[in-house]
């Protein structure tokens, strides 16, 4: 169900929820992360060209931060936006 604001008087309808796209990942802490290739085509996620893919050279990655499996802390891990690579590394 989706609730609009509909203004009286008025052909133009606002949607309450203005969310394009979302996607969510739920695992637990024991399972493996896993970077999947279709991750450069997600727009959520942001681009950089401050780095280069070390297989294909391309000038374009998506990056983002997980917990890599057995640490603690965070990790910033890149892709390369070449749709022939995908290329996965990790700063």
């Amino acid at each position: 169900m989706t609730c609009v604001y509909k203004l009286e008087g008025c052909q133009w309808e606002i949607a309450s929820d203005n969310c394009v796209y979302r996607n969510q990942i739920h695992h637990s802490e024991r399972d493996q992360t896993q970077i999947l290739q279709d991750v450069a085509s997600d727009p959520t996620l942001p681009r950089t060209k401050a780095v280069r893919c070390a297989k294909c050279n391309h000038g374009e990655a998506v990056f983002f931060q997980a917990t890599a499996r057995g640490e603690e802390g965070m990790t910033l891990f890149f892709v390369c936006c070449n749709p022939n690579c995908g290329h996965r590394w990790r700063d």
